[in-house]
């Protein structure tokens, strides 16, 4: 019993001061996950899908499952500008809670030069914040009700800086509405998000006959109150059929990645943290699938208006 109240106050006390934000290590394959604004810098409709299963082996741990679906619109032949849409909803459940999230979003992209182009998008929608029944305690005034949840309006905006070779985007998220409270109903005591700003880069540079493109890159989240989490990501592709890599989440975990083109449309990632924090002593180990496709759905012209479009992962056109 003592060990389940301090697991307890353990996640209610991260519901009330941790950032929140999910953090993936294959970041670079679910950046719309992270920034509005990307959708509609690639081609046509991409789709993702992905789950990531955190400290295996742990009691209460979290897991996260996403998908997502965008398309550009007006890109077809040179254009000052275009749209991009783009809809997202995530699950992710971290021990007591479970946090749901349903986002439609619209970004407009700006062409700024022959090589670079410039967007900003903003995803709107619903936040759903739940703490399951199997805790209900009459004694408890953080736990008197009976599974309470909470519904709250959300949005993200975003800004998205690219080209052929790089891409830097930065976001915003629970800067609105960010207290677990709705009404009567409250989860935790004076529970709230966070805001985080969540930061990425990254870098394409090619060999010599472009069988290799090796991809570097940076995540950094930051809720300005402590020390911000900062991952590094190294992928090298070959041929545009497979990639390996390695990702550094600082004082967190390594993890090993790849990913393979199936289809000419089609790319599956799956990765694997071993984590170098003091949760390895419970063999918490992480794992996270993805996969990513791109289906012909669109008016805009392809090299084979009949075929399937290019993945964008594996689009190394320099």
């Amino acid at each position: 019993m003592r060990l389940r109240k301090t697991i307890l106050f353990l996640f209610l006390a991260f519901a009330a001061n941790a950032q929140q934000a999910v953090q993936y290590s294959q970041f670079m394959m679910n950046e719309y996950g992270l920034n509005p604004a990307v959708a509609g810098s690639d081609k046509g409709v991409k789709i993702m899908v992905g789950r990531r299963v955190q400290w295996r082996g742990f009691a209460f741990a979290p897991e996260t499952n996403f998908a997502s679906v965008t398309k550009s619109f007006g890109k077809k032949g040179y254009k000052l500008f275009w749209h991009g849409v783009g809809a997202y909803v995530e699950q992710d459940k971290f021990g007591i809670f479970t946090n749901k999230v349903v986002y439609a979003s619209y970004a407009i992209h700006l062409k700024l030069s022959s090589k670079y182009y410039f967007s900003a998008g903003v995803a709107a929608g619903i936040k759903s914040v739940a703490l399951t029944n199997s805790v209900f305690n009459d004694f408890d005034p953080a736990l008197a009700q009976n599974g309470p949840k909470v519904l709250l309006p959300d949005f993200v905006p975003g800004l998205y800086l690219y080209s052929k070779k790089i891409s830097v985007g930065i976001s915003l998220k629970n800067i609105y509405k960010n207290s677990l409270k709705q009404g009567s109903i409250e989860i935790g005591t004076k529970g709230r998000f966070i805001p985080t700003a969540v930061f990425t880069a990254s870098k394409k540079i090619r060999s010599d006959g472009y069988d290799f493109v090796f991809v570097p890159g940076v995540n950094i989240q930051s809720n300005f109150l402590g020390i911000p989490s900062t991952q590094f990501n190294f992928m090298t592709y070959f041929r545009q059929r497979v990639g390996v890599g390695i990702t550094y989440r600082m004082h967190d975990a390594i993890s090993g990645m790849i990913q393979i083109r199936v289809l000419k449309n089609v790319v599956i990632g799956f990765a694997y943290d071993y984590t170098i924090s003091s949760f390895r002593s419970a063999n918490a180990n992480s794992t996270e699938f993805m996969m990513g496709m791109t289906p012909v759905m669109s008016s805009d012209a392809y090299d084979k208006p009949n075929g399937a479009a290019d993945c964008p992962k594996f689009d190394f056109d320099f």
